[in-house]
């Protein structure tokens, strides 16, 4: 293939992405077109529509196009990672196993790919629960990316379903103090806080991650986190403060 296609390619590649990133996807598309008829073969622009066919959630149509971007190149890492979160949202869990194999592989390929260490770690936490070796991959995360919210929070949680309520702490006061305003981080930190005893500091982050989850307009997690201070709490003065809010439910929901 001619020099001269490939750089011509290349620049309507680049094209695409300065397209993509401002959110003119018709002009994207239309890039990306133009460079694979100058370069059929071209493995990142197969990759980049995958991940659009991703967004739109036609998975099957995305795993044929990282299918082709790793026929084209066996050492794309990031086509592996794409793949395997691509076959995790329609596979069996029986075949599970081959969404873990390919984010192995992009990590094997590319060791610092912190998304393909995420992945995974949701992986083994969410569908397969091995904790173990989630917790793992996201002690991976935090020694790529030291201040990674979510591998603090996803790692919390683990630690709080095996009991290791101090270390679930810890992970929580991190992420806050990484985000001070993470509902979730407050919604979790509540809980690991009730479990050990320390009812105010439970119920002052439990309201905490109402009101965030509520200003969020988040009803499903807000609902969620009232439904916990309930549980929690057979008191009537914290009944009363739920009272308050039940109407700003009400209209929120209209």
């Amino acid at each position: 293939m001619e020099t001269a296609n490939l750089e011509q390619a290349q620049v309507s590649y680049n094209q695409g992405l300065a397209h993509l990133k401002s959110g003119n996807l018709d002009e994207a598309i239309e890039c990306f077109r133009e460079a694979l008829l100058l370069n059929p073969n071209f493995a990142e622009v197969h990759n980049t529509i995958g991940l659009i066919q991703f967004q739109i959630e036609k998975y099957e149509n995305a795993i044929q196009l990282f299918d082709n971007a790793l026929s084209m190149n066996p050492n794309f890492a990031e086509a592996y990672n794409n793949r395997g979160l691509a076959r995790s949202k329609i596979c069996h869990k029986s075949e599970f196993p081959k969404v873990i194999e390919d984010y192995t592989k992009a990590i094997a390929l590319n060791p610092n790919l912190v998304q393909a260490y995420l992945n995974r770690a949701y992986t083994y936490k969410n569908l397969t629960d091995d904790n173990l070796a989630a917790i793992e991959d996201y002690n991976h995360v935090l020694s790529l990316e030291p201040n990674c919210l979510l591998a603090y929070i996803s790692r919390g949680s683990i630690y709080f379903l095996s009991g290791e309520l101090e270390k679930s702490l810890f992970d929580l006061e991190k992420a806050l103090s990484l985000d001070a305003d993470c509902a979730e981080a407050y919604c979790g930190r509540g809980t690991v806080r009730f479990h050990l005893g320390d009812l105010e500091g439970a119920k002052k982050d439990l309201f905490k991650a109402f009101n965030l989850y509520e200003t969020q307009g988040n009803m499903i997690y807000c609902t969620f986190t009232r439904s916990l201070i309930m549980e929690f709490f057979r008191d009537y003065e914290v009944y009363k403060d739920l009272f308050g809010v039940e109407s700003r439910i009400v209209k929120l929901k209209k």
